[in-house]
């Protein structure tokens, strides 16, 4: 079976947003005494829906502030920041160019509230670049259960065999790979053993996209075999 479709997460792989979103932890925690570290996020965090942030945080540190306050707290100033300094990952909106080019269809799958796709979208003039947008703000489970991913394929109407995925996190690449879709893993740490079940990894959306230019795209985009992990070692 051919790809009918790549589905994109955004925060990491779209805009170059992790640092804003610890930022974002970070200034919100200080707020009420509490001072935590990027890699504090990192580790607990990352690829998370803000909801389960904010309720890590709030029972990490026994915190009196509600986790519906600290959330808000945290998207508001997440949002100031992509208004201000948010920008595109290299190589992200040629990669999406190309894409559209094959006549496959492209979705976003985010563990990010729709107020931050929003945000993002708008900085960086991305919504004519997509035909579905999903959040896992609208799921019963965030990553990294496959929830967000599976009803990406529904609504595209296709089977997830029929999806690509492109994932820089951990989280997000065992939500994707627990949902049946070959994965891309786009991180300057791809090498590592936790991206071990990725299908292909790419140090940066350049590498990739250098990849699929330089391969014939119904090859590339086939059933998977073996091809991009060995083209990529």
């Amino acid at each position: 079976m051919s790809k009918k479709a790549v589905i994109f997460d955004m925060d990491g792989v779209i805009i170059d947003s992790e640092p804003l979103w610890q930022d974002a932890q970070m200034a919100s925690l200080a707020s009420y005494g509490i001072a935590v570290t990027r890699a504090d996020c990192e580790q607990l965090t990352m690829g998370k829906r803000v909801d389960e942030i904010a309720r890590i945080w709030c029972q990490s540190y026994a915190l009196s502030v509600s986790a519906a306050e600290l959330e808000q707290r945290i998207l508001t100033k997440l949002c100031q920041l992509i208004a201000r300094v948010g920008q595109a990952m290299p190589g992200v909106v040629q990669t999406l160019d190309y894409v559209k080019q094959l006549n496959l269809k492209i979705a976003l799958a985010t563990s990010s509230n729709h107020v931050v796709i929003k945000a993002v979208f708008d900085q960086l003039k991305l919504w004519d670049k997509f035909d579905l947008v999903c959040s896992a703000e609208d799921e019963k489970q965030g990553k990294p259960a496959p929830d967000v991913y599976l009803s990406a394929a529904k609504k595209l109407n296709l089977s997830p065999q029929a999806c690509l995925v492109i994932e820089d996190s951990v989280t997000g690449l065992t939500a994707s790979k627990a949902a049946n879709m070959t994965t891309f893993l786009v991180s300057p740490h791809c090498e590592a053993k936790t991206f071990a079940s990725a299908d292909a990894k790419f140090a940066n959306m350049i590498e990739l996209l250098t990849f699929l230019t330089e391969n014939e795209p119904l090859d590339v985009l086939k059933t998977f075999s073996d091809k991009a992990r060995l083209a990529t070692s």
